[in-house]
């Protein structure tokens, strides 16, 4: 009658809770510039910018985009919301070095996540989409070396948060999401 618990199970479930909770913020911050254009076309999006000027020096705008850098960090699983490793792996010897391979292909997977955040959010909040042959890709590298720099910045005076710190926050951006998209429809 007793119960089993396996570290796999305690893993997965700092996982989901990760995916669950940590991307409500994101998922609403992309509404924003949809309501604000009144599509969800990217290209209705870039030309409602084109016209009317960057949604990112709007109201709802600002705030969306304060949500959307809380909600990259917690998908990319940055400190303070590092809930996703555990203290011990730091110390994980030759496992570590067996699976130097795939956590290889785990951080290019992440660089990868990096550039298309970045990239989506000068599009939605810029509305300059990414384009090689013309200047605006620029505006693209720009925007995705300067996230991880901010990220870096905030992360290094930010607190680790524990389960009972990461749900209050989130849901706190959340609702400063919902807060963004009401001041899009105003």
């Amino acid at each position: 009658n007793v119960q089993r618990s396996f570290l796999e199970d305690i893993s997965a479930m700092r996982a989901f809770r990760l995916i669950a909770f940590g991307s409500f913020p994101l998922y609403i911050a992309l509404f924003v510039p949809a309501v604000i254009s009144g599509s969800i076309s990217l290209g209705d999006i870039v030309a409602y910018q084109q016209v009317h000027g960057p949604i990112l020096f709007s109201a709802a705008g600002v705030i969306g985009a304060i949500v959307f850098f809380i909600g990259y960090m917690i998908l990319l699983n940055e400190y303070p919301f590092v809930i996703l490793k555990a203290k011990a792996d730091v110390i994980e010897g030759p496992y570590m070095e067996y699976a130097a391979k795939w956590r290889a292909l785990v951080y290019i997977m992440r660089g990868f996540l990096m550039f298309t955040l970045a990239t989506l959010f000068s599009v939605l909040f810029l509305g300059v989409p990414p384009s090689i042959f013309t200047w605006g890709i620029l505006v693209n590298i720009l925007v995705a070396v300067l996230f991880p720099m901010l990220m870096a910045s905030f992360s290094a005076f930010a607190p680790i948060f524990t389960f009972k710190q990461f749900y209050p926050v989130t849901f706190g951006a959340t609702i400063l999401g919902v807060v963004a998209l009401l001041a899009a429809f105003i």
